[in-house]
């Protein structure tokens, strides 16, 4: 069955075409961040830093934590609850893969060969993960990719050590195939493909908003719990840790919210009618 799911997901369009986004969506990401922010803070192109204001961040290239931040495969940002093309193609990847079967009727012969449903979404989740698994390492190596050749064309020292480089790959892996995974359940316990879409948009978009509707409230001091939003415990994980939490307690949460939504789909599947 895994194999039958895993065919089933490298054959489609919708495959393809997500992770084709994904891929460029990063590129132009990652270019604006590498390029075109330090240029602008320069003033080598644009109004220059004195007309942007002082609130305009100044990346310094040089710096290990900015080279970090560039290899980040769901795209460099400035905060923890950003989202980007990146992210929001992997999450519809794994919505579509846990809709398509409702769609084309496929649900009905993979119940018919396997009346356990909690096998069929284990099949899936298992698919989905490797495929996400796969992407992740697509998407850090174009980071890399673009990292290395904005370094070299302004002549910057690459500062980072293979420790660096595995911990970034190993924890923005773990990342995309968690959303993606997570992408499948909403899709699944959903069912539909618009509904799922949608729904995953809405909580997609929804996370900064409310994040930034309590920062203003508080005065910039952010809840414990804002950090634990699928989003936020996302980039909370590559970057090994968030905002008081560390490393370890981020990709636990990551983890366990996985597989609850995981649980869940399964659930859904069980009571439905086919």
């Amino acid at each position: 069955m895994f194999r039958a799911e895993l065919l089933g997901l490298v054959t489609t369009t919708a495959t393809k075409v997500t992770a084709l986004v994904a891929v460029v969506g990063l590129i132009v990401t990652q270019l604006a961040f590498v390029t075109l922010m330090p240029a602008l803070a320069d003033g080598d192109i644009g109004p220059g830093l004195d007309a942007l204001g002082s609130d305009f961040p100044v990346l310094d290239l040089a710096s290990r934590a900015v080279q970090l931040d560039a290899l980040n495969p769901l795209g460099a940002s400035m905060g923890n609850g950003s989202i980007g093309v990146a992210l929001l193609a992997i999450t519809l990847f794994g919505v579509l893969a846990g809709t398509s079967d409702d769609r084309y009727g496929g649900i009905v012969g993979a119940v018919l060969a396997s009346p356990k449903r909690f096998r069929i979404v284990a099949a899936k989740a298992g698919a989905v993960a490797l495929i996400g698994a796969a992407l992740g390492v697509v998407l850090g190596l174009v980071s890399l990719v673009t990292l290395l050749i904005t370094l070299a064309t302004s002549g910057t020292p690459f500062v980072l050590g293979f420790a660096d480089l595995a911990a970034r790959f190993g924890l923005g892996i773990l990342a995309v195939t968690a959303l993606a995974v997570i992408g499948l359940a909403v899709g699944l316990i959903v069912r539909t493909q618009l509904a799922g879409v949608l729904t995953m948009i809405a909580i997609l978009i929804l996370e900064p908003v409310v994040v930034s509707m309590i920062q203003l409230i508080t005065g910039g001091v952010l809840p414990v719990w804002t950090q634990f939003l699928p989003v936020a415990l996302a980039q909370g994980v590559i970057h090994g840790g968030a905002a008081g939490l560390g490393p370890s307690v981020v990709i636990i949460a990551l983890v366990t919210l996985t597989a609850a939504l995981t649980a869940a789909a399964s659930a859904a599947l069980s009571r439905r009618d086919i």
